[in-house]
């Protein structure tokens, strides 16, 4: 019975291993409900802080500064540090950061600021988060990480229905705060969960090896597609409320259709994830660009529940990339998958973030329902990119 009980060690760590990661989904799904509480409230704080659609398109471009752009560094220190800092702590900042700008925030300025300060901790959650994950993974890492990146969708589908709720249920903006509650309580859990602590990774060479600068040749058509993918995603998500109320449609209908935006996108993330498994990137990215330049542009002309019908099929194809770009980012650094989750994600993100400033000024001139045309359009700019991507760039190390 000893023999036999020594001859299989391997079974055993498999279910901490999906336990665990189960607990990092749903860190997941709180961590990204609290940078996507404010699109839905944006008619509300334009009235109270006075800026116009311009400037509520520019402030998607200041949470990039932090909550994107700073996730490749965050990530390549993660990488180096260990710990369970970046998840828990970046967990609590970006939880009690958001919910009190939305409750307190005296000016757009103010407000501008917190979007900021609250990134810091969306950068440090997201990458080294990530990283983890593809580690318990083992081999189906598209599937693990969709179920992964499902968690995400899942907080910014509920986050537009939980801002308004609660803006209705707690006397306006001043009860906001409350929000920051369930983000604090899933820090103080990953404080359990995560021990032992992650062992950090020191590297005794340069980061600066022929495989990195492999992989940074390849990175540059997945950044163009990160980017013109998320250009879509915020522009859709900062402009619709933005035009139902000029409609003099309900908030809570614009907050119910981008929770069927991203509800539905999570089912295409997980489907895209496991679907490149099996068929590979290339035609899941370009098949994602041409679906969702059509029912983007097919929304905007639609009306009674086609309108229901196609946000849900954006959503879909919109999101099907997700963990798509994940995984054949951390192919790209095999070596720092911290790190090339942030860059993946991250600077991909931020210059698809920072162009919907622009698509905010595009608004401003003439008028929401054309700059969101013109976006539709820029998805299929991204489809000659996808196809200059390799199969399989870089081997995976051991």
């Amino acid at each position: 019975m000893a023999a036999s009980a020594h001859a299989h060690p391997a079974p055993p760590p498999a279910r901490p291993a999906a336990w665990r990661t189960g607990f990092y989904t749903v860190a997941h799904f709180l961590n990204d409900t609290y940078p996507n509480l404010y699109p839905s409230l944006l008619p509300v704080l334009m009235a109270a802080l006075h800026f116009s659609v311009a400037l509520a398109g520019l402030l998607s471009s200041i949470a990039a500064l932090t909550t994107q752009l700073l996730q490749p560094v965050m990530g390549l220190w993660a990488d180096r540090a260990g710990g369970r800092g970046f998840v828990v702590g970046g967990l609590l900042l970006g939880s009690l950061v958001s919910a009190l700008a939305l409750a307190f925030a005296p000016s757009y300025g103010w407000f501008a600021f917190a979007l900021l300060l609250g990134g810091l901790g969306n950068a440090a959650f997201h990458p080294h988060a990530s990283a983890l994950v593809g580690e318990l993974s083992g081999r189906r890492k598209g599937l693990a990480m969709s179920f992964f990146m499902i968690g995400g969708n899942l907080g910014r589908a509920l986050a537009p229905v939980a801002a308004t709720t609660a803006y209705l249920w707690l006397g306006g903006r001043s009860g906001l705060w409350l929000l920051a509650l369930p983000g604090v309580a899933m820090a103080a859990v990953m404080w359990g969960v995560m021990r032992p602590a992650p062992a950090p990774q020191p590297r005794t060479g340069s980061i600066w090896t022929p495989e990195f600068r492999r992989g940074l040749r390849h990175a540059g058509n997945l950044l163009v597609v990160v980017m013109l993918r998320n250009l879509a995603s915020m522009a859709t998500v900062t402009l619709l409320p933005i035009l139902w109320h000029r409609l003099h449609r309900p908030l809570s209908e614009a907050a119910a259709l981008l929770m069927v935006l991203f509800l539905v996108g999570s089912v295409g993330n997980m489907s895209g994830g496991a679907l490149s498994d099996r068929v590979g990137a290339k035609p899941v990215l370009v098949g994602s660009a041409l679906f969702s330049a059509l029912f983007l542009w097919l929304f905007l002309h639609a009306s009674g529940w086609w309108l229901w019908l196609d946000i849900g099929f954006l959503g879909l194809a919109l999101y099907a990339t997700g963990s798509v770009v994940m995984v054949y980012g951390q192919l790209l650094f095999p070596r720092n998958k911290g790190m090339a989750s942030g860059l993946t994600l991250g600077f991909g993100n931020t210059l698809g973030a920072l162009a919907v400033g622009l698509i905010g000024l595009l608004a401003h001139r003439i008028g929401i329902p054309g700059a969101l045309e013109v976006t539709a359009g820029l998805l299929l700019v991204s489809i000659p990119f996808s196809l200059r991507l390799s199969p399989r760039p870089v081997p995976d190390v051991a």
